[in-house]
């Protein structure tokens, strides 16, 4: 028999007004002998108690197995009754758990097993075992005993299915400065619903993560709450960055696990772990260019006015450069550089990196595209392309309250 907490009993409470009729004396003494059928409605009562949810408060024992699900724990109880005349002796048992895979010793008594067992007594045993995998699972219940000294043994099979609680997909989005955005969708396809205890993310060696799905000082939670009824969905959302900017954090493919802990409705325990996540490892150039504002503060960029853009290139080649950064005009658009169309970036050592600024001047209002530069490496001859560097928001005159943010 499988060991599960009880459940809370419902009912169709017949409700009724506290008056001295010969209806409601029939209804008080029905109330007495049964706690669920009916409840009087008091004047200005203003607590509300499990009855007005269609409970009550007696609880009862499951009528049948139940669902399974991956990650709790199974508890059996086994009983073993003599229902021979005779005293048996010797008495032992062994409780195997049998998947498609492997199979799992969960008690054995036979090195120590049992004197006497009388007749008509029983011996009970009870066992509790993590789930760790889906499909079906045997139990397999060996009994060995003698009896009119001669040894003798039986095997019982106990067959029950093991279900996914949730559904879990995940979705990468790689930017070009090494972070990850990694977006969960978790959906609850048990029969029931559950409390979230726990969802967190362990990343692997290569990254640290914010999780971006709290709000606030105090880190409330997006959802609200976190219960999660049957067939509802959440996504999560989470920032990975690399511990370290070298080609190996950059281009490994393993980011991390999901670690989720949920109870059911009656406070089962359950525990699912996702195996590795995994991404398909980006391509990682030579040479690197990003972006960055000069200023600490807040920029303005305004119409047919100069404004200054820091350029930082990293080297994640295995040899020293010597760069070069020129312009192609025909890919520049509406930004212009201004100043000379080529200069000496300097040398660059193999995983180092090198700052320089430009200066651009915008011809026409709106978000516009900042490209059109070229990178050179005189020493191989490896040439960069930038054809998009960055967006940027030109304001029509310096009174606009608009802000550029790269």
């Amino acid at each position: 028999m499988r060991l599960s907490r009880p459940n809370l009993s419902s009912t169709l409470p017949v409700y009724y007004e506290d008056t001295n009729t010969k209806l409601t004396e029939g209804l008080d003494s029905l109330t007495i002998s049964d706690l669920t059928a009916s409840h009087p409605i008091m004047g200005n009562n203003q607590n509300v108690q499990i009855r007005d949810f269609g409970l009550s408060e007696m609880l009862k024992l499951p009528s049948a197995f139940g669902n399974i699900y991956l990650g709790e724990n199974f508890s059996t109880f086994i009983s073993i009754n003599n229902e021979s005349p005779s005293q048996v002796l010797q008495v032992g048992v062994k409780i195997e758990l049998q998947t498609s895979s492997q199979r799992f010793g969960l008690a054995d008594t036979t090195q120590h097993p049992l004197k006497t067992l009388d007749s008509n007594q029983t011996w009970d045993v009870t066992i509790a075992h993590e789930i760790k995998e889906l499909g079906v699972h045997i139990l397999v219940c060996s009994v060995h005993y003698i009896i009119d000294n001669r040894k003798r043994h039986f095997r019982k099979f106990y067959k029950f299915q093991v279900s996914n609680p949730l559904a879990v997909k995940t979705k990468l989005n790689n930017m070009l400065d090494g972070r990850v955005f990694l977006e969960a969708q978790l959906q609850n396809v048990s029969a029931g619903p559950m409390f979230l205890e726990r969802m967190r993310f362990d990343p692997s060696e290569h990254f640290q993560f914010q999780d971006l799905n709290k709000t606030g000082e105090d880190e409330k939670s997006v959802f609200g709450d976190d219960f999660i009824h049957p067939q509802d969905i959440r996504q999560y959302l989470y920032m990975l960055t690399p511990n370290v900017n070298d080609r190996i954090s950059r281009t490994t493919n393993a980011l991390g696990k999901l670690d989720i802990v949920w109870r059911s409705y009656m406070g089962d325990l359950g525990r699912l772990q996702t195996s590795q996540l995994t991404r398909k490892a980006p391509l990682l150039e030579d040479l690197e260019v990003q972006p960055y504002w000069i200023e600490q503060s807040a920029v303005k960029v305004v119409l047919e006015t100069p404004f200054k853009l820091g350029i930082r290139i990293k080297n994640h080649s295995g040899q020293s450069m010597k760069l070069v950064l020129s312009t192609v005009k025909t890919k520049m658009g509406s930004v212009l550089l201004s100043g000379v169309a080529s200069q000496q970036v300097g040398e660059l050592a193999s995983s180092g990196s090198i700052e320089t600024v430009l200066e651009f001047f915008p011809l026409t209002p709106g978000l516009q595209r900042v490209g059109g530069l070229k990178v050179m490496d005189l020493l191989s001859g490896y040439t960069k392309d930038i054809d998009h560097l960055c967006d940027i928001f030109v304001l029509s005159h310096s009174k606009e309250s608009f802000t550029s943010d790269i």
